[in-house]
């Protein structure tokens, strides 16, 4: 393959088109660079005296090196003589032809490699929706929640990332550990069942354990385990302090989960509130001051087949407030 002064100078001076460029790379990546040592000598006799080797040199070493990792370097050349040029050149020329080798390699194989993608499942109903994973894994995903996973071929972690609420029934497997991703925080399992409770909107996550054993760890720092969690435990992570705090599950049949009941364990009351108003598609709205009067209150209860307006009746009959609805819009009132 030949190659000439102008089509080398384009692409040290970045103008080449994409297929000129091609061309260069694919010849400085081959074994003959007779033709390119001999391209710059007479490059080099042709740059002022007091310039010497930097200004050819530079330009194609930084323009590789940008080319390859997408920046600027820093590559030091100091300035040669005349006297020492050619073995100077040969230097020059070695860097160039290893970045090169590197850059051809980097931009052939970016072609034919397929991006890493997440599967993502949403469920937009108002009862729970069965996913089951690739490794045979089942997912039971509440109403307005979101589930994404990378492919779990060839990876030593089953990554899992979680918006809003489910509940997981995890395959076993000793070698690969499957971890759910909620924001800042990312539980670690093997084989085992639990719920998350990961809402974009709430102070907290919760993670509840029913069977087997799970490991609670910051999410970009997996390793760094915080807490183990055993059957019955539940941890909580407040997302503003960075607190985690165990308490017993309250609640804690499977089924109520799977079968698509509310459960609320020992949940903020407005908390609750929200995703009654998420599962059916209301909005909330409180009248001045009720909302600070709720801030601090619980609730621990299960709600199965009754309506919107009978769990929100019984919610609000409990702390001393009720509710007047219009349309899709429910506003909250205390006690007279």
């Amino acid at each position: 393959m030949k190659i000439d002064k102008a089509l080398l100078s384009k692409y040290f001076d970045g103008t080449c088109t994409p297929q000129e460029e091609q061309r260069v790379l694919s010849y400085l990546a081959g074994q003959d660079h007779q033709e390119f040592i001999a391209l710059m000598e007479q490059s080099w006799e042709e740059v002022p005296a007091d310039n010497i080797g930097e200004d050819i040199t530079r330009r194609m070493l930084l323009q590789l090196e940008m080319k390859t990792y997408g920046r600027k370097g820093i590559i030091p050349i100091e300035h040669a003589s005349r006297g020492w040029k050619k073995n100077w050149l040969r230097v020059a020329a070695a860097l160039v032809f290893i970045v090169t080798g590197a850059t051809y390699w980097l931009i052939t194989h970016r072609k034919h490699t397929a991006p890493i993608t997440w599967t993502t499942i949403y469920n937009h109903h108002n009862n729970p929706e069965l996913a089951v994973l690739p490794d045979n894994s089942k997912v039971w995903l509440a109403p307005g929640s979101k589930l994404s996973y990378m492919p779990f071929t060839g990876k030593a972690e089953r990554s899992i990332k979680l918006d809003g609420e489910a509940f997981f029934n995890v395959a076993q497997n000793a070698a690969r550990p499957f971890v759910v991703y909620t924001g800042e925080l990312a539980t670690r399992v093997l084989g085992t069942t639990f719920n998350i409770e990961a809402y974009p909107h709430e102070a907290a996550v919760r993670v509840s354990l029913v069977s087997g054993m799970v490991a609670v760890a910051p999410a970009d720092s997996i390793d760094q385990v915080v807490a183990q969690l055993h059957p019955g435990d539940v941890m909580d992570y407040e997302k503003s302090s960075r607190i985690f705090k165990r308490q017993q599950i309250r609640i804690s049949d499977p089924e109520e989960w799977m079968k698509g009941s509310l459960v609320f364990n020992d949940l903020l009351l407005t908390d609750a509130l929200q995703r009654v108003a998420a599962r059916y598609h209301l909005v909330i709205h409180y009248a001045k001051g009720t909302q600070s009067a709720l801030s601090d209150k619980k609730i621990t209860a299960i709600f199965r087949k009754e309506s919107s307006s009978e769990i929100l009746n019984n919610i609000l009959f409990i702390s001393n407030c009720y509710m007047q609805q219009r349309g899709q819009d429910i506003t909250v009132y205390n006690m007279p």
